[in-house]
């Protein structure tokens, strides 16, 4: 989000602007306490927000809080009820209203609804000249940067126009979208990967002119999670390593927070789970300290994740139960890290039709918004679903979209991190496809993530010898409180073959009797 100190070309346009670009960040004449208040903290800009309903100048304080100061989009999020709550009539005026309109349009999932926002705005000009560029325009394209839907084109032209007026640095402007990755954060920028060594002075040039202080070490991290990708986890490790230092400089929190998940995903991945803890407890320390609370939601995520490497099932229904984002109440797109985190929770689990029916959903969302790798991890989440349902034929079909997008853009721990599950689907397509290069190569670091993470996405049932259809049977009218007799009745066998199967049911569940039979036939979705 941008509105900054383009003073000279909108001038005399409204009394708030005039006053934001007096006080914007960038100026030397801002105090230290007007320095120390960035950004504001969800709780206070509610708070600030609430007390405006109430008094009656709703409107007016919006306008001021969202354009003045500093704000970031949680913040945004946390005010949705109230600045949806105002009506037409007022917001139609509003170049700024209409903006914020359209980002929490955007944050909810709802794209077409955000282009009909911005739409209201006008058209974008062709030829962008800044002496005749209005403040209705620049509305427009500041808002149009942090689209999904704008193009690679469109987001690099906006990007230099915004550098090229003097716009920058943009303090707002989200660097990851709370999610630990900057290479597939607020914009999926894989793509580009490629690209990343060769124009070294042009990203970091203007990554620090967009962003400031704030995107000190970004094109690092960029490049490091590039490497990742690319299974340099050694050169990643060093990279990030080196760079972490620089940051923790900064109170700006966001870079930091990607470059510590990277360095514990890399740490995670190569064996060494006990270094998880610490870390995460090292960056919640620096989330309490610096006031960057919108990144605990990923934060967790990620404790979790190291839990399902782990195998600490516990821990991940625990998560699962009351921490996680709620799907079925609105979806909220600056929490997709922890929903993909939660698919994999559900897998881990063994709720295989709850990871179904929400994989589908963030499909319809995310194809939207040209989010290549959280796509393909999408199809990925898919295939393992239909794997566990004993389903070849669409683990197949699923798997192939994930491995075309995965191949196109090189996303080879994507695949590879998620151990003996890749390895299995992989046996299963290769029988049917054949095999190359790429799955084979994607099939021999998974085996080692296996390896060393055995329990990982091994859902509760796989812990148990499989019953027979007649043994699942068996449990199911334990259920309903039926003696050994009725049972025999119901299935039209002799009371000691019902005894003798559940002898073999005991010994197959690792139970000593008929209720806890029962109890771990539902923990494994037996019944």
């Amino acid at each position: 989000m941008v509105f900054l100190n383009l003073s000279l070309l909108y001038k005399g346009q409204n009394d708030s602007y005039n006053k934001f670009t007096k006080n914007y960040a960038g100026n030397d004449d801002m105090t230290k306490k007007e320095k120390e208040i960035y950004p504001r903290s969800r709780k206070e800009m509610l708070r600030i927000i609430k007390t405006a309903e109430k008094e009656g100048h709703l409107l007016e304080t919006a306008l001021e809080e969202f354009t003045i100061h500093p704000f970031s989009m949680p913040a945004l999020w946390d005010c949705r009820e109230y600045i949806w709550g105002i009506g037409q009539e007022n917001y139609l005026k509003k170049p700024l209203m209409i903006s914020l309109l359209a980002l929490l349009s955007t944050m909810a999932g709802r794209l077409d609804e955000a282009k009909e926002y911005v739409n209201i705005l006008g058209e974008t000009p062709r030829h962008w000249q800044a002496k005749d560029f209005s403040y209705n325009d620049f509305c427009r394209v500041s808002t149009e940067l942090v689209m999904p839907y704008t193009d690679d084109f469109s987001f690099l032209r906006i990007v230099f126009f915004l550098i090229d007026v003097g716009a920058v640095p943009i303090l707002s402007l989200t660097l990851s979208a709370c999610r630990p990755s900057i290479l597939n954060g607020f914009r999926d920028f894989t793509r580009f990967g490629p690209y990343l060594e060769r124009y070294r002075d042009t990203v970091t040039d203007t990554v620090q002119k967009l962003y400031g202080s704030g995107g000190k070490g970004v094109y690092e991290i960029l490049l490091a999670e590039w490497y990742y990708q690319n299974n340099n986890c050694f050169q990643a490790l060093v990279l990030v390593t080196g760079t972490i230092p620089l940051m923790e400089q900064e109170r700006d929190m966001r870079c930091l927070f990607v470059a510590l998940a990277l360095q514990m995903k890399i740490l995670l991945v190569n064996g060494q789970t006990r270094t998880a803890k610490p870390l995460v407890e090292k960056i919640r320390d620096r989330i309490h300290k610096t006031g960057w609370e919108e990144l605990t939601s990923s934060l967790n995520a990620l404790e979790c994740l190291a839990a399902c490497y782990d195998g600490r099932n516990d821990e991940v229904e625990e998560w699962l139960e009351k921490v996680a984002p709620d799907e079925n109440k609105g979806i909220y797109m600056m929490d997709m890290y922890a929903y993909l985190i939660k698919i994999h929770c559900y897998l881990q689990t063994g709720k295989y039709m709850l990871a179904h029916v929400f994989v589908k959903q963030l499909i319809i969302l995310l194809a939207l918004g040209k989010r290549h790798m959280d796509m393909c991890e999408c199809y990925m989440l898919s295939a393992m679903i239909f794997h566990k349902a004993g389903d070849k034929k669409h683990l197949c079909e699923e798997l192939e979209k994930c491995l075309e997008l995965a191949e196109k853009y090189n996303y080879v721990r994507l695949l590879a991190d998620e151990g003996n599950c890749m390895v299995q689907m992989l046996s299963i397509y290769q029988q049917e496809k054949g095999e190359d290069d790429f799955t084979n190569l994607i099939m021999e670091l998974a085996n080692e993530v296996g390896m060393r993470f055995p329990d990982y996405l091994k859902s509760p049932a796989e812990y148990f010898e499989e019953l027979t259809a007649t043994e699942k049977a068996v449990p199911r009218l334990m259920a309903q409180g039926m003696s050994n007799d009725e049972i025999a009745n119901k299935m039209g066998k002799k009371t000691g073959t019902v005894k003798f199967h559940s002898n073999n049911i005991f010994r197959k569940l690792q139970v000593q009797n008929r209720q806890q039979a029962v109890n771990r036939g539902r923990e494994i979705n037996l019944l």
